[in-house]
């Protein structure tokens, strides 16, 4: 049996969302499971929608999740070159050879023909599809066209059942003449996505293929293309649908959805590469973030459901940040200084030492990496207290807690021994000194370790924040 050879074939047109990153984990978890190849696999033919800064962030995304490849465009390998505009050769070749045993011809069908008959069949609700006008012409007649004409090449459909079976979703059969002659090769030489998909696992050795499932038809069309071609096709695994907490399909503009935004807000590796694996495979529980080597070994194929995946920005908040607690402070720091940094967090201000221990305060903060900004700026300033410090502010200890705050800061430097003092001389305990402290210092209930914030403040500041509180005594 050939050694696993699985690919990821994206098309750089835009960032990393959440269905082609299950597609890239799926994949790199099978091969390493199976000891196979990781291969990465540019499909950049269409040149208009295509750019090198949306390959390189790509590249750059799969590298930061861990998500390494064994062949590829950077790195070469076997079968190079990998970025399909670089292939075009090989394309217009597959087609010399289709033309010589029947299975393609060209088609000098112009744009406007074509839309008429495509708005013809909508209107009388046949389903659209090209009727095939130029698949019996003479070579006459072709040669004569093609004097002023360029073709584009269509595939010779015959009208069959085909079917396959998918490891997740069993048999699919397909009536192919429901397919139409589709193109194979455009009027400018570049390949369709059919044709380049296809020959390229053929010529590449991919043996697996797993994407979602609507590359249905799209399979179907390349294994035509294949058995043309004489060719061994691989075996194929169809991803359900990612709906998201509405029950809709997830859509590539939704919350949550762009990988690298994810990164770049705090998000852990782990922790996404956790959340994205749990969409439709049951193998892991997601208490935890797990390491990616330790996924490849509990990975299982079979296991993954056909039945629709939920994706849920909730559910991966909760993995990291029990994952964002377990880390080192050095680590920490590392995960969340790039969103503060972006945020426009003043880190001149501190000294390393006690920059450290803000952010690791901040980390052991949050439930979601985009309240980092927020839960860091009040160690910068106060903020305009909202509702809840309002209404703290008015608790009847209140005025009582600020005021032994105001002789603590005077009496003592130690941020306990503060605490300790101002808790003693105001009798307040819990919530009820806490809340109105909290809402003093920083317009928040909610936030950092007291004794953190006020270790990181200063007497200075303090001081002054507390100054400009106005609260009835007791």
């Amino acid at each position: 049996m050939n050694a696993t050879r699985v690919r990821f074939a994206p098309s750089p047109t835009g960032s990393l969302h959440m269905g082609n990153l299950r597609t890239a984990l799926f994949n790199w978890l099978f091969a390493r499971k199976t000891g196979g190849k990781f291969i990465l696999r540019i499909e950049d033919t269409d040149v208009s929608r295509s750019s090198a800064e949306a390959e390189v962030e790509l590249m750059e995304t799969l590298k930061t999740l861990g998500l390494d490849w064994d062949e590829g465009p950077d790195i070469g390998g076997p079968f190079a070159p990998y970025r399909q505009s670089e292939r075009v050769g090989l394309y217009q070749k597959a087609v010399e050879r289709l033309l010589a045993v029947g299975k393609a011809y060209p088609c000098f069908c112009q744009v406007d023909e074509l839309e008429a008959e495509r708005a013809g069949q909508i209107a009388s609700k046949k389903p659209p599809r090209y009727s095939g006008k130029c698949a019996n012409l003479t070579p006459a007649e072709q040669t004569a066209l093609a004097k002023t004409i360029k073709p584009v090449y269509r595939f010779r459909v015959d009208k069959d059942v085909l079917g396959f079976e998918d490891g997740v979703r069993g048999k699919i059969m397909f009536n192919t003449a429901d397919f139409g002659d589709f193109i194979l090769l455009r009027s400018n030489g570049t390949p369709s996505y059919h044709l380049a998909s296809a020959l390229d696992d053929v010529e590449m050795g991919i043996t697996d293929v797993i994407r979602g499932e609507d590359h249905l038809s799209n399979t179907a069309k390349h294994l035509l293309i294949m058995r043309a071609l004489g060719a061994q096709p691989p075996r194929y695994y169809h991803l359900s649908i990612i709906l998201d907490s509405a029950g809709k399909k997830l859509s590539k503009r939704a919350g949550g959805t762009n990988v690298k935004s994810l990164l770049d807000q705090g998000y852990l590796p782990s922790a996404i590469n956790t959340s994205v694996a749990m969409l439709g495979w049951s193998g892991v529980s997601g208490a935890e973030a797990e390491p990616l080597l330790k996924l490849a070994e509990m990975f299982d194929i079979g296991a993954v459901s056909r039945a629709p995946a939920h994706f849920d920005l909730k559910r991966l908040d909760h993995i990291n940040s029990r994952a964002m607690k377990k880390l080192s402070p050095g680590e920490k720091v590392a995960a969340l200084k790039p969103a503060l940094a972006w945020a426009g967090f003043p880190f001149d201000k501190f000294s390393s030492d006690v920059l450290e221990k803000i952010i690791v305060a901040v980390a052991d903060t949050i439930n979601a990496p985009g309240e980092a900004p927020e839960i860091a700026m009040q160690f910068i300033k106060r903020l305009e207290p909202d509702d809840s410090a309002m209404q703290a502010l008015q608790m009847p200890s209140a005025g009582d807690v600020i005021s032994a705050l105001r002789e603590a800061v005077s009496a003592v430097t130690d941020p306990q021994e503060m605490i300790d003092s101002a808790m003693g001389k105001s009798g307040a305990k819990g919530k009820n000194f806490f809340w109105p402290a909290r809402a003093a210092l920083t317009g928040r209930v909610a936030g950092p370790n007291l004794k953190e914030l006020l270790a990181a403040m200063g007497p200075a500041e303090i001081k002054d924040r507390l100054e400009k509180i106005s609260t009835p005594r007791s």
